[in-house]
């Protein structure tokens, strides 16, 4: 079986976390994740850069490198899209570029007081902090997806992590 699991939220909502946790609650699955933060990190070389004009083009197409890298070398494999994915155009450029993956889900982290974000993101490594303005914008944009959008997937999950 080769799943792949779209994790979704804004920043310091806690979705590495999550997909660590999933990975350890699924020991039968070969899971690995694949993080936006981490692909950016040794791409641009730290945490706190970003490719030129923040154009996250370079990264996304990394992330998709990456995921058709695992579904050919692996026979039985989860991967996880750890990534922000606030908005259907994103959701549906990952699951464009990879179709070999029949078994898709969609997960979309969600809590009840947003602003439980800005404190988790000082919570993690000064690095990782992300300005309060960006958390509060991701925040306000994060949209669930619309049914057209959740037919693209064999399941869809909210899950409140607060």
């Amino acid at each position: 079986m080769k799943k792949l699991i779209l994790v979704c939220g804004p920043a310091a909502i806690g979705k590495s976390t999550f997909c660590n946790n999933y990975a350890k609650e699924h020991p039968n699955e070969n899971v690995r994740v694949i993080s936006a933060d981490e692909v950016r990190k040794e791409m641009c070389g730290s945490y706190k850069n970003f490719p030129p004009n923040k154009n996250m083009k370079p990264i996304y197409e990394k992330i998709v490198e990456i995921a058709k890298d695992l579904y050919n070398t692996m026979e039985n494999v989860t991967v996880m899209l750890d990534t922000t994915m606030l908005y259907d155009g994103l959701r549906l450029y990952f699951i464009e570029q990879l179709p070999m993956f029949k078994d898709r889900h969609l997960y979309l982290l969600k809590l009840h007081d947003y602003s439980q974000c800005l404190i988790r993101n000082k919570k993690r490594i000064e690095e990782k902090w992300v300005p309060e303005e960006i958390i509060i914008s991701m925040c306000e944009s994060y949209a669930d997806p619309k049914p057209e959008v959740i037919k693209q997937f064999v399941t869809y999950k909210e899950f409140y992590v607060d």
